[in-house]
């Protein structure tokens, strides 16, 4: 049996207290203008999120979740 090397649940919690630490006391509007302030002056999340997020200079795209799914039972097929 292998021994286990790393923990990413354990990780997962740490990172989640650093983000509670750094941004905790922000009301939410300024919480998400500090973040992606913060992942733009990143040299590895910058270029990327830029790329995938921004689309022109300046301009956040939006996304925007689908509506609520609609399911329906076919009936009279056995």
């Amino acid at each position: 049996m292998k021994t286990k090397t790393f923990d990413c649940v354990k990780m997962k919690e740490e990172c989640q207290q650093a983000v509670l630490k750094k941004y905790g006391g922000l009301p939410p509007g300024d919480r998400e203008r500090q973040m992606e302030a913060d992942i733009l002056a990143s040299p590895i999340l910058g270029d990327f999120y830029r790329r995938i997020f921004l689309a022109e200079a300046g301009k956040v795209r939006s996304r925007v979740a689908e509506g609520q799914a609609e399911y329906k039972a076919e009936s009279g097929k056995n």
